[in-house]
């Protein structure tokens, strides 16, 4: 049995590229870009395959468990951080994504998930408040977890 899309596309992203993109609720949920964003299965696909990609760079240096404390809040912070590493830049670049995509894609798909995970909890309700996109990934994620091998 495979694990579900959103788990390997997680656990595949590089320390550097997760550290970038695991930011908090609030960054996800209140951000314009990633509200607004709608997953495709294509867009899917090329960032699966980024992801596998950025798996593979090397790994910035232990930081101890030092956080720098500077978490990043937004898309655009998280793009910025991404296009300040030129290896993630251009293995994006490969797969027609842009860091500001790439970020607010992961993010919906990662809220996309989240919804789908509190959707099995016993006695859990619809999500109420997601945006027309939001719903739709949600469907598009729900679609991605049925195909065979995912």
């Amino acid at each position: 049995m495979h694990p579900p899309l959103l788990t390997r596309t997680l656990a595949g992203l590089s320390l550097a590229a997760l550290a970038l993109i695991t930011t908090t609720a609030s960054a996800w949920a209140a951000d314009a870009a990633q509200a607004r964003l709608r997953l495709t299965p294509a867009l899917m696909d090329r960032m699966e395959t980024a992801t596998a990609e950025l798996r593979k760079l090397p790994q910035p240096p232990d930081q101890g468990g030092q956080d720098d404390g500077d978490d990043a809040e937004s898309v655009e912070d998280i793009a910025r951080k991404l296009d300040a590493i030129p290896q993630v830049r251009a293995t994006l670049a490969r797969h027609g994504l842009t860091s500001r995509e790439y970020a607010a894609a992961t993010l919906a798909a990662l809220h996309a998930g989240m919804v789908l995970a509190v959707e099995k909890a016993p006695g859990a309700k619809p999500a109420q408040g997601l945006t027309p996109e939001q719903r739709a990934n949600v469907e598009v994620m729900r679609a991605r977890q049925k195909k065979p091998g995912r």
